[in-house]
């Protein structure tokens, strides 16, 4: 069964339309993935360097102790 998205329309300017619409929201959420992607790598890079040493300050990370290895 074929996908139809722009079937029902009946004009030339409406199909426009409807593509134009599913460009958008196509974009927008592929931002909204970006975001959510770029988030949990930070909390992931953040976890890394937690665990060798190194701890949130001010806005810079310094290491507050040495590795244990």
């Amino acid at each position: 069964m074929p996908l139809r998205l722009f079937g029902s329309e009946k004009t030339a300017a409406a199909r426009r339309e409807r593509q134009e619409q599913l460009e958008k929201a196509l974009s927008d959420s592929l931002r909204m993935l970006s975001k959510v992607f770029t988030r949990t790598a930070e909390l992931i890079e953040k976890r890394r360097l937690e665990r060798n040493g190194y701890e949130k300050q001010e806005q810079f990370l310094e290491r507050s102790k040495p590795p244990e290895r």
